[in-house]
C-alpha cells in the first residue's frame, strides 16, 4: 500500500530587518542611500530609514559612506526644530550603516509645487519654513550645502522639514561658541588634502562651491534663493545646458529676465536677486535677516 505523501507545511517568510526595525516599502533612493518605510515594534511606530551600503572590508566606521552617515545623524541630532526632520537612532550592522528618522507623511517641496497652480504668497509661505529650519543648522555653526526642493519635505500637515544633511559640514566663524564642539566632527574633505573639490548639487550651488573654495552660511542662503527663484518663477534663475555652461552663468552672475507674465511683486524679485549675488559680503549677513525682509516687505506692500 503506498505511504500517503505528507502535506507541506506552510512556509512564511520573515520581513527583513535592521537592528530592531522591521524594513518595508522603498520610499525613494539618491546618491546618499535609499530610504525605506519601517516599523519600530519597540515604540509601536513608523520610521523612515535611510540605508547606505558599505564596503565589507572596512571596519566600522572608517569608511567614507559610514562617516558621512554618522555625521549626517550627528547634525539631525543636534537640530530640535518642527522645520527639521528629527533623527531616532544611527545604527550599523557589517553590510550598511542606517539613520532611523521621523516618517514623514508627504511628499518633496519639489512635488508639492506641481501638484497645481499656487500663488507666490503660498510658495513663499512654504519656503519661509524651510528657511527657518536652515537657520536653526545656522545657529548651531552649520552649513547645510545641498539645499534644494527635493531635500525638503512637505507633510499633510502642511509643514515643511529640511532634511538630508550628508553633506553639511561645520563652520565654527558662525557660531564661535560651538568651536570646540564642531571641530570634533569634520568631514574627509575638510582636512585640506582635496581642496577644489565641488560638492552639492550643481543648479542650487552658490559661486564659491563651484570654483571648490571654502563655503559658509551664505551658500546656503544662495541656494535657497536659487530655489526659492524656481518656485515662483518655474523656472530656474541661471541657463546652461551643461554643468560648465552653467557655472559660467553662475559665476558671471547672469540671471536670467523675469518670464512674461509673471505675478511676481517687484521687491520680492530684488531680495532674491540680492541673495544670489557673486559676492557672498553682498548678500544678506543671514538667511534670518533675508526671511526676515520678506515677511516685513510682505507685510506692509
Amino acid at each position: 500500500m503506498a505511504r500517503r505523501a505528507k502535506p507541506e507545511e506552510p512556509t512564511t517568510t520573515q520581513p527583513p530587518r535592521l537592528g530592531r526595525y522591521i524594513v518595508g516599502e522603498e520610499l525613494g533612493r539618491g546618491r546618499m542611500g535609499t530610504v525605506y518605510a519601517a516599523h519600530d515594534p519597540l515604540l509601536g511606530r513608523r520610521v523612515a530609514l535611510k540605508v547606505v551600503e558599505r564596503d565589507l572590508v572596512e571596519p566600522l566606521g572608517h569608511d567614507d559612506t559610514g562617516l558621512r552617515l554618522q555625521r549626517e545623524a550627528q547634525v539631525m541630532a543636534r537640530l530640535a526644530h518642527p522645520n527639521v526632520v528629527p533623527v531616532f537612532e544611527v545604527g550599523a550592522t557589517h553590510r550598511v550603516v542606517f539613520i532611523a528618522m521621523e516618517l514623514v507623511e508627504g511628499v518633496p517641496l519639489s512635488r508639492w509645487l506641481e501638484q497645481t497652480t499656487r500663488s507666490w504668497r503660498e510658495v513663499v509661505s512654504v519656503y519661509l519654513q524651510a528657511g527657518r529650519g536652515l537657520a536653526a543648522a545656522h545657529d548651531i555653526g552649520i552649513v547645510h550645502r545641498d539645499f534644494k526642493p527635493e531635500n525638503v519635505l512637505v507633510g499633510r500637515d502642511h509643514r515643511a522639514r529640511v532634511l538630508d544633511f550628508g553633506l553639511a559640514l561645520p563652520c565654527p566663524l558662525h557660531a564661535p561658541e560651538r568651536a570646540g564642539e564642531l571641530a570634533a566632527w569634520s568631514a574627509p574633505e575638510d582636512t585640506g588634502a582635496s581642496d577644489r573639490v565641488v560638492y552639492g548639487t550643481p543648479a542650487y550651488m552658490a559661486p564659491e562651491q563651484h570654483m571648490g573654495l571654502p563655503c559658509d552660511v551664505r551658500a546656503d542662503q544662495f541656494s535657497f534663493c536659487v530655489a526659492l527663484y524656481e518656485g515662483l518663477y518655474r523656472e530656474r534663475p541661471f541657463a546652461g545646458r551643461t554643468i560648465f555652461a552653467l557655472a559660467d552663468e553662475v559665476l558671471a552672475g547672469h540671471i536670467r529676465p523675469a518670464p512674461t507674465g509673471a505675478r511676481v511683486p517687484g521687491w520680492l524679485r530684488a531680495i532674491l536677486l540680492r541673495g544670489m549675488s557673486t559676492d557672498p559680503a553682498a548678500r544678506y549677513g543671514s538667511i534670518r535677516e533675508l526671511l526676515g525682509a520678506i515677511v516685513f516687505t510682505a507685510s506692509v506692500m
